[in-house]
């Protein structure tokens, strides 16, 4: 991977960390073609001319723009404990989701604060950036800091479509969403789920409260399960 600033008319430059795992761990050969692509949809065929000051530069064979899937799906997760969100960040960006946010809650236990968030936000950036390599998607799902209750409502207020998942909702998921959307956020609690009066703040906020159906799914599954079923209804996988 390269971001933009690393593309010339008919050359890419890989950053030092990218040529070591291109020749060390990779371990591309000088006669290979290799794939790189920037993060935001160009995808480019190149052949390796050498390293320069500790950069892989490669020439351009062709090159190609993809286009970014429609809907876009974003994901609101509220933070759960130990390492299941760092499992939430990648199997969301193999999937292809376009965006993911972390949020407390009433119920989540962990609390992050200072120079933690940032930490954590640089860590969960390198998580969506490995797997989008990994699963050769030519876009790399957006992350951001953690936030608190009340950033995340304000959010969710401004996105065109949202639907959160809490097990007394009387709606299924699908029920609930429309035929044609450029955006669609889903919301899903921690472990313990989402407290009555939370609930309340997300529907006065503007999200749908949909069902899974009668079985109770943990968190990092409950997110997993979703957005898979909106990328599955929206003809994005399968």
């Amino acid at each position: 991977m390269a971001p933009e600033g690393d593309w010339l008319s008919d050359r890419v430059l890989l950053s030092v960390e990218e040529t070591h795992h291109a020749l060390h761990v990779l371990r591309v050969s000088p006669t290979e073609t290799i794939c790189v692509f920037d993060g935001n949809g160009t995808v480019a065929r190149c052949a390796m001319d050498g390293v320069k000051d500790g950069r892989l530069v490669a020439s351009i064979i062709d090159k190609r723009t993809e286009p970014r899937p429609w809907p876009e799906i974003a994901l609101y997760q509220a933070a759960p404990k130990g390492a299941k969100l760092d499992d939430i960040v990648v199997r969301s960006a193999e999937l292809g989701i376009a965006e993911l946010r972390v949020f407390e809650s009433m119920r989540t236990v962990v609390r992050w604060r200072g120079a933690k968030v940032a930490q954590l936000a640089a860590r969960w950036h390198g998580r969506a950036r490995a797997a989008a390599k990994q699963s050769r998607n030519p876009f790399v799902m957006r992350t951001g800091p953690s936030m608190t209750w009340p950033e995340m409502l304000d959010r969710i207020g401004k996105e065109p479509f949202v639907v959160t998942l809490w097990e007394d909702a009387s709606t299924g998921l699908r029920d609930a969403l429309p035929a044609t959307a450029e955006r669609i956020a889903v919301v899903v609690g921690p472990e313990g789920g989402f407290a009555a009066e939370e609930a309340e703040a997300l529907a006065a906020a503007g999200a749908a409260l949909v069902s899974l159906g009668p079985r109770i799914f943990r968190t990092e599954m409950a997110s997993v399960a979703a957005t898979a079923a909106l990328l599955w209804h929206y003809r994005l996988i399968g």
